[in-house]
């Protein structure tokens, strides 16, 4: 079935880009390294090292907050967590990337918007391909949100480590807390769910990438304790199995 681009998602650290932007391109890439010996007819190969890159574009946006400002300043880090989701909803393919932003650039022309480019190169581990576990969602309460499968459709039920990306894009309240727990079950019961990433507890705006090497069941989903007088969260997680 085809997609829009239009419900593409684009997420920066801390930050919230998609509003900014009109079009990504994701990279994924592998070395194929010679293995051909003598006494073969064709070469052969092997799997070498992942790599992979993320490119964005849109509109510049000089602002305090905006895009100009938020990639200007993270131009050059040695690891930005970036998430590119294809969809809105959570399920949706997505694209994690412990990244260097290599390049951020502007142009103008007299008869159209200032525009901006940024390219993000993966810092280690390529690009992954997972989920969006859970939507860019405005909570104030505690909650669980609904189990999804990392396979993207293969049916597969168990792998081999995981990585997870929590972007807390506002926060507010008096000493507000957020706890955030991705669980994984055999089913979509969830009798049985265990812990597999337990993300530090955030207290403000930030974001967090976290690796595991524990074998993952096929349904996992969200778990969050939200505490503080008048707390309210703004966040998002993707999730990504190896």
């Amino acid at each position: 079935m085809a997609q829009h681009g239009k419900d593409t998602i684009v997420l920066h650290d801390q930050y919230n880009l998609t509003s900014s932007l009109d079009s990504t391109s994701i990279d994924r890439s592998i070395a194929s390294l010679d293995t051909t010996v003598y006494g073969l007819d064709s070469r052969t190969y092997t799997p070498g090292q992942k790599d992979g890159s993320v490119s964005v574009e849109g509109f510049a946006d000089p602002a305090a907050a905006g895009i100009d400002t938020i990639l200007s300043s993270s131009f050059g880090s040695a690891s930005t967590s970036v998430t590119v989701s294809l969809g809105q909803t959570a399920g949706s393919n997505a694209y994690l990337l412990d990244a260097i932003e290599n390049q951020y650039s502007t142009s103008s022309s007299v008869t159209d918007l200032v525009r901006i480019t940024g390219e993000y190169t993966a810092a280690q581990d390529g690009v992954d391909a997972g989920v969006l576990l859970m939507p860019v969602t405005t909570a104030a309460a505690t909650g669980t949100d609904n189990s999804v499968t990392h396979d993207r459709g293969s049916g597969s039920t168990t792998s081999s480590g995981a990585v997870a990306i929590l972007h807390v894009i506002a926060a507010s309240g008096t000493s507000p807390t957020l706890d955030a727990i991705v669980q994984m079950d055999d089913n979509s019961s969830f009798t049985s769910a265990t812990s597999l990433i337990t993300f530090t507890q955030a207290t403000a705006i930030t974001s967090q990438r976290i690796e595991v090497a524990t074998s993952t069941e096929r349904y996992i989903r969200l778990n969050y304790t939200i505490g503080g007088t008048d707390p309210s969260f703004s966040f998002a997680v993707s999730f990504a199995t190896r």
